[in-house]
C-alpha cells in the first residue's frame, strides 16, 4: 500500500476476539472499527493486540460502536446504523481526506444478527467482505490465510461500475429478464453488430454479472440480480 492508501477493517465483535487475527494479518489495517455489545470484548481485543497482534499492526486507530442486546428483532437495523455512522466518521476524518480508502468487512464474530447486519451494510456500501476461519480447525494455515475473501462481494464495485454504462445495463436487463439467451439474440434484439454486442457484454462477464451455461447461452448471476434490485430501489 502507498502513502495515500488507508486500509480499514470493520468487524463485529463478540467474546472471541480471535476472529480479528486473520484480517489484521492479511490486510494490515490503519483503522479498525469494532461493533460490539460489551466493552469487555474490546478490552479482550486490546489484550490480544498488545500481546501479539502488534506484529501485524502498530498503533491502529480504533473506533468502537456499541450495539446493546444484539439478538433482538431490531438488532440488524441498529447494527447498520452504527456501521453507517462509523463509515461517515472515517470519511470525515482530516487524515482520510484525499486518500484512497480500502475497506474490508468481517462477518464472523458477534451474534448472527450482527453478521447479517455486517453483510447487508457491506452490500449497501459496496465494500468487500471476508470470513475468518478458526485456527484450531486449520492448524497448518498461516493467520493471513484464515481470512477468506467472499467472491460475490469482491465484485460489487466492478459490477456496479459496469452497470453505469448504458449499453451494459440494457444487455444486463435483457439477460436477467429473458435468459438463458444467446449472443446472437442479444444483438438482434438491440440491433447491435456482433462487435458492439461483444463490447457491451464483456464488462458484464468480467464483473461476474453474467455466466455462460452448457448450451452456450447467457444467464444473470446472483450478484447481478442483487445489484439490479438495489439499483432499481436507488432510482425510486
Amino acid at each position: 500500500m502507498g502513502l495515500n492508501d488507508i486500509t480499514i477493517v470493520i468487524q463485529p465483535l463478540g467474546s472471541t476476539p480471535e476472529v480479528l487475527g486473520p484480517p489484521l494479518a492479511k490486510y494490515r489495517p490503519d483503522i479498525i472499527v469494532l461493533i460490539t455489545s460489551d466493552q469487555s470484548y474490546v478490552d479482550l481485543f486490546y489484550k490480544h493486540l498488545n500481546s501479539g497482534w502488534q506484529r501485524y499492526v502498530k498503533n491502529p486507530y480504533v473506533i468502537v460502536r456499541l450495539v446493546h442486546t444484539p439478538w433482538t428483532s431490531d438488532s440488524v437495523d441498529r447494527f447498520m446504523v452504527e456501521f453507517d455512522e462509523a463509515v461517515k466518521e472515517i470519511e470525515e476524518m482530516p487524515e482520510t481526506k484525499g486518500k484512497n480508502l480500502y475497506w474490508h468487512v468481517g462477518t464472523a464474530g458477534g451474534t448472527n444478527p450482527m453478521a447479517i447486519g455486517a453483510a447487508l451494510s457491506a452490500f449497501t456500501h459496496r465494500f468487500p467482505v471476508y470470513y475468518s476461519q478458526e485456527k484450531k480447525y486449520n492448524p497448518d494455515k498461516d493467520d493471513e490465510e484464515l481470512a477468506i475473501d467472499i467472491d460475490l462481494f469482491l465484485n460489487l464495485g466492478p459490477g456496479y461500475k459496469a452497470l453505469q454504462k448504458e449499453r451494459c445495463m440494457k444487455i444486463m436487463k435483457f439477460i436477467a429478464k429473458h435468459g438463458p439467451v444467446a449472443s446472437i439474440a442479444i444483438a438482434e434484439h438491440f440491433g447491435f453488430t456482433k462487435q458492439n454486442e461483444s463490447a457491451g457484454r464483456r464488462p458484464l462477464v468480467n464483473a461476474c454479472l453474467i455466466t455462460k451455461i452448457d448450451n452456450g447461452k447467457w444467464i444473470a448471476t446472483n450478484l447481478a440480480k442483487a445489484l439490479l434490485a438495489m439499483m432499481a430501489y436507488e432510482e425510486e
